[in-house]
């Protein structure tokens, strides 16, 4: 990745990002393709101070935020999104010479009539004092305001960055990279496997069934499963499987939630069922495995 400019391009994204903060009052971040802070925090509320400061849920505010970059940048166009806090964030990628440098992250917002996808389990934080009222002091965006904010900042990083805007460039970071989640960008899928695994990473938590995503993709069943297999080369149940198996993974080494909030955010219905499927996929149980990152 070229770095000769890089104080440019890091004084470039600090000048989208104070203007845009000023503008709308709402918060924004630079983080790198693993959700890194590399910038000066913008308008940041009490409540995301505190719990990017807290050790375990800063984590989870690291894989949102690559999360969120990674589906703008496999979009080619801002995303929005609820953040494991259930917050509303908003994600536009910085590309530059035909590179994906990061993302903008900009938000910390309550949405008052919208149902964003949740792109992981929430956190649970409810129980903390301090935290729920922060939470009380969060700005109240309505859906349109969310989205105007969001054209509004995607306008004003495609400016100083104009390879944002290019819907045809190939950006070597997606190619190389081995999330799960953006494989349908590693492989020409025809569109509606593009939008079944997009509905299944977004719907995870919900526990999506066969027919839920023949329905959202306009397929029988029976044909959405045989080209699932030909294209993916895994069942839909076993990627499902897969995906809810990352899931764990991250709520495990992330979050203090217990093994119970796990299996029934992932769509478990019982606790032991879930623990007895990770152990046959990773050979160690759930507690096990959390001790290692504890």
């Amino acid at each position: 990745m070229p770095t000769n400019n890089f104080k440019t391009e890091s004084s470039m994204v600090n000048e989208i990002m104070r203007d845009f903060t000023n503008i709308t009052d709402l918060a924004a971040v630079y983080v790198d393709l693993r959700g890194r802070v590399l910038s000066n925090k913008y308008n940041f509320s009490k409540f995301c101070k505190y719990v990017r400061s807290h050790p375990t849920l800063s984590r989870l505010c690291a894989y949102c935020d690559a999360y969120g970059g990674l589906e703008a940048s496999k979009g080619r166009c801002p995303s929005a999104y609820r953040c494991h806090a259930g917050i509303i964030d908003i994600s536009v990628p910085i590309i530059h010479n035909g590179h994906l440098l990061g993302y903008i992250v900009a938000g910390q917002t309550i949405a008052t009539d919208s149902q964003m996808p949740l792109i992981t389990a929430r956190s649970e934080w409810h129980n903390d004092s301090t935290l729920k009222s922060y939470y009380r002091q969060l700005p109240t965006y309505s859906s349109e305001e969310i989205t105007s904010a969001t054209k509004v900042l995607n306008l004003m990083a495609g400016h100083h960055f104009p390879d944002i805007l290019n819907m045809s460039l190939d950006l070597p970071e997606l190619q190389s990279t081995n999330c799960s989640s953006c494989q349908q960008m590693k492989t020409n899928y025809r569109p509606e496997i593009k939008r079944a695994l997009t509905y299944i990473d977004k719907n995870l938590c919900h526990n999506p069934s066969l027919r839920d995503i023949a329905n959202h993709v306009y397929l029988s069943e029976s044909y959405l499963s045989k080209i699932f297999k030909q294209e993916v080369g895994l069942s839909l149940v076993q990627y499902i499987n897969e995906r809810k198996l990352d899931q764990a993974k991250l709520m495990l080494r992330g979050s203090d939630s217990s093994i119970e909030s796990i299996a029934r955010n992932l769509g478990y219905n019982r606790p032991s069922y879930f623990c007895k499927v990770f152990k046959e996929a990773t050979s160690e149980t759930p507690h096990s495995y959390r001790r290692k990152y504890k």
